[in-house]
Parts: structure tokens; sequence; C-alpha cells
């Protein structure tokens, strides 16, 4: 009978005051889970202050913090690099910007040089009209006409009239103007 009074304890003690304290936990937890209470952190903050369990806690709250601070500077590592990108992003729209300012005034540029290029090829075939209607002329008459334009601008029709033409005209001008005229010729 005593195997029995020890067995009926054992059960007295399972039924009446182990589980229901176990379930009177359970449903204590599960209502601070529904009222916003964070059991895991209370569980540590308890756990850290009993005697040896305390020391395993704190080791855990350490490489917590530890990892923390690694995950704090990782975040801050990646917005520096960040606005490291940003800066170099920025910087390239803005070379982008400047490298299409110079190919447009590069373009402008050789535009206007072809122009210029037309226009002397225009001046120059009309020097060449005007050298032949200079040689069509007698040479007394071209002679008058050129004493009559500046020196500039008769050394640019004369340079264009060819040899004979020119010697004949050049000795029918006055001798101060021709001389005049062949110094410059003999200096371009």
């Amino acid at each position: 009978m005593s195997n029995e009074k020890e067995y009926s304890k054992i059960q007295w003690f399972f039924f009446v005051i182990l589980i229901p304290t176990i379930f009177a936990i359970i449903l204590f937890a599960v209502i601070l889970i529904f009222l916003g209470v964070d059991l895991k952190e209370k569980a540590k903050e308890v756990g850290g202050n009993l005697p040896f369990i305390g020391e395993h806690f704190d080791e855990e709250v350490e490489e917590q913090e530890h990892e923390d601070v690694n995950i704090d500077e990782l975040y801050e590592q990646i917005a520096a690099q960040q606005a490291q990108i940003d800066q170099l992003e920025q910087q390239l729209t803005q070379k982008d910007e400047e490298l299409l300012q110079v190919q447009q005034e590069a373009s402008s540029l050789e535009a206007q040089v072809e122009l210029q290029e037309e226009a002397v090829v225009e001046v120059r075939q009309d020097l060449k009209e005007i050298a032949k209607t200079y040689e069509a002329m007698s040479t007394k008459n071209a002679a008058n006409i050129l004493s009559e334009l500046p020196t500039s601008e008769a050394l640019l029709h004369i340079s264009q009239i060819s040899t004979q033409p020119r010697a004949g005209i050049l000795a029918k001008m006055e001798p101060e103007k021709a001389a005049e005229i062949m110094s410059l010729l003999a200096n371009q």
C-alpha cells in the first residue's frame, strides 16, 4: 500500500500542481503576447539576473550587441558607398553634358570652316574671272583701272593675271604704283 500512496502522491502532484501551473503559465504567456509584451526580451532580463544562467545570457547579449554593431557599420558603409555612387553618377552626367556641348561646338566650328572654305573658293573663282576680264582688255585700260583701286585690292587682282598680260599692265601704270605692287607681289 505504500507504493500506492507514493504513486497517488505523484499523481496528485501532477494533476493538482504541475499541470495546472503549466497551463496557467501558458495562458498567462498567451495573454501577454496579445497585449504586445515581448516575452523573449523579458526572459532575457530575468535570465540575466539569475546566478549561473546569467553568464550565458550576458555572452548571448554581447554577441547580439556585437552583431548589431556590425550590422550598423555595414549599413553605414552601404550608405557611404551609395553616396559615392550617386556623386560619381552626377559627375558622369556632368561630363556627358560637357562632352555633348564640346561636340556641338566642334560641329559648329566645322560648319563655319566649311563656309569659309566655300567663300574662299568663291572669291578665288571671282578673282580668276576678274583676271580674265583684265586680260581681255587693252593693257592701257587695265592699268588705268588698277591704278584707281587701293593697293591691296589692286595686288589681289594683278596676282591672278598671267605673267605676260601682267607685265604689259604694270608697264602702263605709274612707276610708283607699279613699284609698290611689284614689291608686294615679291613678298607674297
